[in-house]
């Protein structure tokens, strides 16, 4: 099993949604998420939600982060067997880069 480094590449935050589907007060009140572009996260086994990150997002690539760590193929992704998916806050989504590390 390998080590897998999930970093941020892209983060979103739609004021247009926010201020539709929020309360005024809520929506005034509301930030981006806490991750910064290149925040960058390893994973080694057992393979956890590491320091840092937020549980929501963890839960939503857990599982490419366990295919990663399993070599498992995917095509047409650079780098090669790299995945690229978000989390699945529509306010203010974080878009990360999965990719199995090579043992140093």
């Amino acid at each position: 099993m390998k080590k897998v480094r999930i970093t941020v590449i892209k983060k979103g935050f739609d004021e247009e949604l926010i201020a539709k589907h929020m309360e005024p007060d809520a929506a005034k009140a509301f930030k981006p998420c806490g991750h910064e572009l290149g925040d960058s996260f390893v994973v080694g086994q057992p393979v956890a939600c590491p320091e840092g990150m937020c549980p929501w997002a963890w839960h939503d690539v857990e599982s490419f982060v366990r295919i990663a760590a399993f070599e498992g193929k995917v095509e047409h992704y650079r780098p090669e067997n790299s995945w690229i998916r978000c989390c699945t806050d529509a306010f203010r989504p974080v878009t990360f880069l999965i990719e199995p590390v090579e043992d140093s």
